[in-house]
């Protein structure tokens, strides 16, 4: 068994109203609570970050998936949106993931339902989606355009 380490390293002075800093290998940033939860809202906060976590792990799981499945592809972008709620605290309830595939060849029926089974297999795969599976909904609603 291969296991991988991840480290971050941060530092945190204050409150609601308070602000830190992360730094990992590939990003250093200010965190904050977000101005609509009353913090600084400046830099990033976890919520977003856990955004971008699930998009990030979805977009490059699927491009696998793509890729495996040999469905020529030119690229693939994605909207997402979180869904937090205060019901007895704060709880990240809801992600909505909005891929666009834009495939190098036109697609049927058949072409359509591999590409839906590549997009249930990528979220299926995705280990950040697995980490928080049973906690947080997550729905995706794909588009596919041929890239002429």
């Amino acid at each position: 068994m291969t296991d991988f380490h991840f480290n971050l390293k941060g530092t945190w002075n204050g409150s609601w109203d308070g602000s830190g800093q992360i730094k990992t290998n590939g990003l250093s940033t200010v965190v904050s609570v977000d101005q609509s939860m009353s913090g600084k809202g400046i830099g990033t906060n976890p919520d977003e970050l856990l955004l971008g976590a699930l998009a990030s792990c979805f977009l490059i799981t699927l491009g696998i998936r793509l890729d495996k499945e040999k469905i020529a592809y030119d690229h693939i972008a994605i909207q997402t949106q979180g869904v937090v709620t205060k019901r007895g605290g704060l709880h990240f309830e809801k992600v909505i993931h909005q891929p666009t595939i834009y495939l190098l060849k036109p697609f049927d029926e058949t072409g359509t339902d591999r590409l839906e089974y590549c997009i249930h297999r990528a979220e299926q795969d995705c280990m950040i989606a697995k980490a928080v599976k049973g906690n947080v909904q997550i729905d995706i609603e794909p588009k596919f355009i041929a890239v002429p």
